[in-house]
C-alpha cells in the first residue's frame, strides 16, 4: 500500500508499504532431505530453468525427494502459488538466474 503526501502542492505517493508490526519468523530448517517434497520456484530469470532443473536432478537422484516445480510469470510479481507450495511442499528453493 502507498502513502499520499501532498509536497509543493503536488499529491505524491510514497510506495514504502506498512511496516510490519510483528517479528516474523523462520520456518524449521529440515532434518533432511531424503524423501522430502521439494517446490522449485523459477522466477523466469534467464538460466534460472538451467540451473533449477540441475538441482532438481541432483535431489531426486541422491536423496530420493520428490520435486515439483512453479513459474512465475514475470520476475516482478509476489508468488501467486505460495499457499499452494505451502500445502504441498515440505521445502521451497526459490531461484535467480543470470
Amino acid at each position: 500500500m502507498a502513502n499520499k503526501e501532498t509536497l509543493g502542492g503536488v499529491s505524491v505517493y510514497i510506495p514504502t508499504g506498512d511496516l510490519a508490526t510483528v517479528a516474523a519468523h523462520l520456518a524449521p530448517r529440515l532434518r533432511t532431505v531424503r524423501d522430502a517434497r521439494i517446490g522449485i520456484l523459477d522466477n523466469c530469470k534467464e538460466f534460472a530453468d538451467v540451473v533449477l532443473r540441475g538441482v532438481a536432478a541432483a535431489l531426486e537422484r541422491d536423496h530420493g525427494a520428490k520435486v515439483k516445480f512453479w513459474r512465475k510469470s514475470y520476475l516482478g510479481i509476489p508468488s501467486p502459488f505460495a499457499a499452494e507450495m505451502a500445502k504441498e511442499c515440505d521445502a521451497v528453493i526459490n531461484g535467480v538466474g543470470h
